[in-house]
Parts: structure tokens; C-alpha cells; sequence
């Protein structure tokens, strides 16, 4: 019926009015197009005015069953416990005083031969390090040259001396050879005129007179012997042997340790005070560590403490206090504390980053939980706490000491609570961009 009245209605139209149909009927589809692209337009718009609504983050999170089955998610109590207070600081390994050498002759010269050792190499107080072959400037060969001749001049001086010398010790030699020969002879006379004065064959001035003959003849021995000494003693100086110009110079280590810098190689030119090697024992080192001014009064009688490092947090090692420093940091008000610590095996290496922990032996109650379970989230710690089997909380807490992998939680979290520990990672991106994550929740 209608295309019958359509088929009358055109053939009842002016002949021109049969002519546009078809162009108003493109003209229409044209305006269905245009009104269907605006149409389009507008809703390939709307996730885009909608996104920020869903972005804007309440804390709550949905983790389906399913999501915690693939990540295996697991969760633990926050329950209360008596933990103990402690001082906790981060520090770095110093060389111990006494242990470290660095290793400059006095004197220049080319490395020569094949014994300079290696970085990591071990070596012995005294061990040669390196032979440095001298090579002398000429200003340094003149000046031996004139030391030389004002030492051969000094010498021909001495060679005179050594004459005159000789020749009064023969004089004096003569000397007391006559002194000893007119000594026997007046001692012999005086022993004689006395045993005549005994028989009474002679008289008391004559025996007077040989006792001081005898007495006079003693006194030139004596005096003789005197001076032969003090002629000896003058005649000890010698030649002074020339200046020799040095060839080689041994430098060696001054105490035992690793090698842990080579400056120098071989055949290289090594100036006066110029280092060649540094030395480091590290059978003992330092740790030092800033501690802070409130703390400072709580380690008076503490000298023992426990240290860790991010290579091997699981070793503990302990060491003890060897120096308070008396000066106060006036920005982070803290003193820099020195550790002694024996470093057998070798653990720690300078430089490395120590953890220190010192008790002071008071305690407190205080919530803990794994270690695990705590995220960083925008420069704060976070939580996840359960709510319900598939809905969960974030929450911002305050941390203090951390101990064997559990952590003191200050605030944030009621004791009883449940926080996420294996999967809080997975929680955290779905609740930053909801995607798959995975898993089945256990307790510990």
C-alpha cells in the first residue's frame, strides 16, 4: 500500500520534482552521518571525565579470592610483645688507627725489577714492595762531586795529622822506656840503701835521698804512660770514605695487610714522598656511626654492640666503643661514634654500610609484625589491614625498631589486627591501577 502511494505521490510530482528525490535523499544520509559522528564523539569522552572519579583512592582495596589464590597471599596478627629499647644507627667501615699504610719512599726513582704486588694481594711487615733505581741529576751529581773533593782535602788534612802523630807516639814510646828504665833503676837502689839501713851500714839521708830518687822516677813513668794515652785517643779519628752515588733503594711495607691501591706500575718514575702503594689490615677495623644526642648519655657503660650489613644481614658481629667524639653536629645533632671490631674472615670491607644496634637494657610493650608486611607509599610506611574476606584497608603507620625481621609498630594498628605480608606488593598496584594480581590467604 505505501509503496503504491509512494509510486503515486512521484509520478504525480512535476517532472523537475522527480529530478531532486535522489539528491534530498543523499542529503539525508549525510546529516544520519553527521548527527551518528557527534553521537561517537561524545561517548569516546565520557571514560575520559569519568577516569579521575575513579582514580581518586579512598584506602579501601576489593582483592577477589581468586586474585589471592594466584598470589598466595598471606597474612599475620599484630600482637603485642615486651621489646627492647635500643639505640639504632647507620655507619661505615673505617680503617682501625695503626692498621692502614700508605707506602712513599723517601727518595725517587724508576720501579724496577718484577715485585710490585696487586690490589688484593697480602703482604708481610718488612716484605719488599718495590726496587727503585735511582738515576742522579746533574745537580745532584755535582753536589756529590764537591762533598767528594772537600772529603779528599779533609783526608789529606788527616793523613798530616797522622804523621805528626806517629811521630810522637814513637817519642813518647822512647820516653817511657827511659822513664821505666831510671824507675827500675832508683827502685832497685832505694830497696837496696834500705836493707843497708837495717844492718846499720849506711845512714838515714841516704836512704831519704834514694826513697826520693825512686819517688821522682815513678812520677816521669806515670806521666809518660799519661800522655801515650791521650795520643791514642787523639790518633782514633779516621779517613771519612767518599760520598758513593746510590744505585738501587728497597722500599718495603711498614706493617702487614691487603694491598687495596696501586698507584704507581712498573718501570714508572716515582718523586721523593709520592705513593706507591696503600696498605690496609683488616683483621681488625673501625665502624663509625652517628649517634644521637639524646643517646649519647645512654651508652655510658655500654661498650659492646651488634652490627649487620646489607651484604649479609643475617652475620651479626659485635664490637666495642673506642671514641665519643666531644663535638656535636649543630645541623643533625648527633656525635660520631668509633667501633672496634674484629673483622676475622674478612666480612667487613671499608666503606661498606653497617648497621649498628646497641641495647640499653629498659624495654616496652609495643605491637609487632613481620617486617614484610611494610610498603612505601608516597615517603610513608603503609599496611594493608584486612576488613573482610575480600576487602582490605590501607593504613599509615609509624615504625620503630626493627629486630630479626619484625618490626615495632608505634601507631597505625590495634593489637588483634591482620595486615598482609606475602602479596601486599600485588594489593598496593590494584589499588593504584586495578589489574590482576593473584591468590589464597593463609595466616601465620
Amino acid at each position: 500500500m505505501s509503496l503504491q502511494l509512494e509510486k503515486e505521490s512521484s509520478e504525480n510530482l512535476p517532472r523537475g520534482g522527480r529530478a531532486m528525490w535522489p539528491l534530498i535523499a543523499l542529503a539525508a544520509l549525510i546529516i544520519a552521518g553527521l548527527i551518528g559522528f557527534a553521537y561517537w564523539r561524545r561517548s569516546a569522552k565520557a571514560p575520559e571525565t569519568a577516569a579521575p572519579a575513579a582514580e581518586a583512592s579512598t584506602g579501601t582495596v576489593k582483592f577477589l579470592m581468586e586474585q589471592q589464590w594466584r598470589v598466595k597471599m598471606m597474612l599475620a596478627k599484630a600482637e603485642s610483645q615486651e621489646v627492647a629499647q635500643r639505640i639504632t644507627a647507620t655507619g661505615r667501615v673505617i680503617p682501625a688507627a695503626q692498621h692502614q699504610a700508605i707506602v712513599a719512599p723517601p727518595v725517587g726513582g724508576l720501579i724496577a725489577g718484577n715485585i710490585l704486588p696487586r690490589i688484593g694481594q697480602r703482604v708481610a711487615r718488612g716484605q719488599t714492595i718495590a726496587v727503585l733505581r735511582q738515576a742522579l741529576t746533574a745537580a745532584e751529581s755535582s753536589q756529590i762531586a764537591a762533598a767528594n773533593s772537600q772529603i779528599a782535602a779533609a783526608n789529606a788534612q788527616l793523613q798530616i795529622e797522622s804523621a805528626r802523630f806517629e811521630a810522637e807516639r814513637r817519642s813518647l814510646t822512647e820516653k817511657i822506656a827511659a822513664a821505666k828504665a831510671e824507675l827500675d833503676e832508683a827502685k832497685h837502689d832505694f830497696d837496696r840503701t834500705q836493707r843497708l839501713y837495717a844492718r846499720q851500714a849506711i845512714s838515714q839521708q841516704r836512704v831519704e835521698q834514694e826513697e826520693a830518687r825512686f819517688k821522682v822516677a815513678e812520677a816521669n813513668h806515670n806521666a809518660a804512660l799519661e800522655q801515650i794515652e791521650v795520643l791514642k785517643a787523639t790518633e782514633k779519628s779516621k779517613a771519612i770514605p767518599p760520598a758513593t752515588t746510590p744505585t738501587n733503594y728497597t722500599v718495603t711495607a711498614p706493617i702487614a695487610g691487603t694491598i687495596v691501591k696501586v698507584h704507581k706500575a712498573m718501570g714508572e718514575q716515582v718523586a721523593p714522598g709520592e705513593a706507591i702503594v696503600e696498605i690496609v689490615n683488616l683483621e681488625t677495623i673501625w665502624v663509625e656511626a652517628p649517634i644521637f644526642e639524646r643517646d649519647l648519655e645512654k651508652l655510658r657503660g655500654r661498650t659492646r654492640a651488634v652490627f649487620t650489613t646489607t651484604a649479609d644481614p643475617e652475620t651479626e658481629l659485635s664490637g666495642t666503643v673506642v671514641d665519643i667524639s666531644p663535638v656535636i653536629d649543630a645541623e643533625k645533632r648527633t656525635a660520631n661514634v668509633i667501633f672496634a671490631v674484629p673483622n676475622k674472615g674478612q666480612r667487613l670491607r671499608i666503606g661498606m654500610q653497617a648497621d649498628v644496634r646497641l641495647d640499653t637494657g629498659e624495654s616496652v610493650d609495643a605491637l609487632v609484625i613481620p617486617a614484610a608486611a611494610v610498603l612505601e607509599h608516597e615517603g610513608k610506611k603503609i599496611v594493608y589491614v584486612l576488613l573482610s574476606g575480600e576487602e582490605f584497608e590501607r593504613r599509615e603507620v609509624t615504625l620503630g625498631q626493627e629486630v630479626s625481621g619484625r618490626v615495632a609498630v608505634l601507631s597505625g594498628l590495634k593489637a588483634g589486627e591482620r595486615v598482609v605480608t606475602q602479596g601486599a606488593l600485588q594489593l598496593k598496584l590494584q589499588e593504584l591501577n586495578p589489574a590482576d594480581a593473584g591468590a589464597h590467604s593463609h595466616e601465620t
